[in-house]
């Protein structure tokens, strides 16, 4: 049994790995077009601040070690090209060469590609889209060559974390942001707050501005037009989130969702024979929102592929669905959220009510304490749980965020989880958790409303 995977990121590595140890006899063969395999592209914005002090510490397993220790056959340098699920082969090149492999069993872990637009002076030097470790060496270069002025386009995730890198890096840092708030802008406060704490590390946000090009002296860049007026820039970062990397599929006549990543059943499956998709390119069930969406994280990357690695080896699998959780710091402000906001209930016409708590952090005793906004929402006909945004300085946020995602997972009401015995010490938090006092209080409201007061 030959099993073929392309891509030997997260998904693609992590579905050969569980292949491997269910049969140690099949062929297991991995194409990736790049020259490493199974990275930690999250860590990158740590690396190019200094947390992390090798590129090749993000590294978690080299293609030698998945040959030599794994027995998997990591093909580095091999791009797809084809593929034809009739004939149950795929073309490849290898530099100048081109191959036809031919598969028993198929996964397509193809990743994402960064959204990049065809602005004027895309292609200058100083212009980077993050996506890989060769892009984090091009900007740890330009970085060592002096430069002063770093612009990021996009507010998202990994555009905040890129600017707080370079600030910590010495530059001078401004955020641009075409909507007028920062994560998609799906709530205020969190808005209020990043600013503010992009403001107290002189680094700029300039919301409500449309980045239309740059411009440079010779390859150089030299600043980043906007409809508001040019920023002088060194380095500009274009951080405009993914698209998935689905064409490979399309043009085979596999079935592409409304999201534009590949449909999958809970298998991993997808509409030809034998040939599976998991991690970035594949399309996700929402638990809350009953239906496909397209959500790239890692955690989901590395759960859809061991699905899928253990169905290829005859095993039976789901993949139970996501809820979206994510988490970020922004200097000394951590950011959470999971489930949905109220914009997409509002969209998905799901019925809902929010509320909001904010507590300490821990004990008010104890140094250091800082205040957790806590925004809960919750169905208002069956009462559950279904989404919430967190912020404050605290470095348990992450923990408290995924209490309430476990309470949306579990389908909990929010009487539920106003009942959770929550562990308690000071140093770790107050005796009613922040999240506790969110989801009491709209406990009580609910009471409140069924008495009449």
């Amino acid at each position: 049994m030959r099993c073929l995977i392309i891509g030997g990121d997260a998904a693609g590595m992590t579905a050969a790995s569980q292949i491997r140890r269910r049969h140690s006899d099949w062929e297991v063969v991995v194409l990736e077009k790049g020259l490493v395999t199974s990275y930690a592209a999250c860590g990158i914005p740590y690396f190019i601040a200094g947390d992390v002090s090798k590129i090749d510490d993000l590294v978690i397993v080299t293609p030698e070690e998945f040959r030599e220790k794994r027995g998997i056959d990591v093909k580095i340098g091999w791009e797809a090209t084809g593929l034809d699920p009739a004939k149950r082969s795929v073309i490849a090149r290898d530099g100048n060469s081109e191959h036809t492999l031919t598969y028993d069993r198929l996964l397509l872990a193809t990743g994402a590609e960064p959204i990049v637009p065809a602005w004027p002076g895309i292609d200058l030097e100083g212009v980077v889209s993050i996506r890989n470790l060769k892009d984090a060496e091009r900007v740890m270069t330009l970085v060592q060559k002096s430069a002063k002025r770093a612009v990021i386009v996009g507010a998202g995730y990994v555009g905040l974390e890129m600017a707080e890198a370079f600030s910590r890096r010495g530059l001078e840092v401004t955020v641009v942001e075409k909507q007028d708030g920062v994560m998609g802008g799906i709530e205020q406060r969190i808005t209020e707050l990043v600013e503010n704490e992009l403001s107290e590390h002189d680094a700029s946000l300039k919301l409500s501005t449309t980045v239309q090009g740059f411009e440079g002296t010779g390859d150089l860049l030299k600043s980043v037009v906007t409809d508001k007026g040019r920023i002088d820039a060194d380095i500009a970062i274009v951080s405009l989130g993914v698209q998935p990397n689905s064409e490979l599929a399309r043009n085979a006549g596999i079935d592409i969702g409304e999201t534009g990543a590949i449909r999958v059943d809970d298998h991993q499956r997808t509409s030809a024979d034998d040939v599976y998709a998991a991690g970035d390119c594949a399309e996700s069930w929402h638990r809350v929102l009953a239906r496909p969406v397209y959500v790239p994280l890692a955690l989901g990357a590395n759960r859809q592929g061991r699905i899928a690695g253990v169905n290829m080896a005859d095993g039976d699998e789901r993949f139970s669905g996501i809820v979206g959780s994510a988490i970020t710091r922004v200097f000394g402000l951590a950011v959470g959220r999971t489930g949905i906001d109220e914009r997409t209930a509002e969209r998905a016409g799901i019925p809902i009510r929010a509320i909001e708590a904010t507590a300490p952090s821990r004990a008010h005793y104890m140094p250091d304490h800082g205040e957790v906004w806590v925004k809960l929402l919750f169905r208002t006909d069956n009462e559950c749980v279904v989404g919430a945004m967190l912020a404050g300085r605290d470095t348990c946020l992450g923990k408290r965020c995924d209490i309430v995602a476990t309470a949306i997972t579990a389908g909990m009401t929010v009487s539920d989880m106003a009942a959770l015995d929550l562990s308690y010490a000071p140093p770790f938090s107050p005796v009613w958790d922040p999240v506790l006092q969110a989801a009491g209080k709209a406990h009580f409201a609910l009471a409140d409303d069924k008495s009449g007061n």
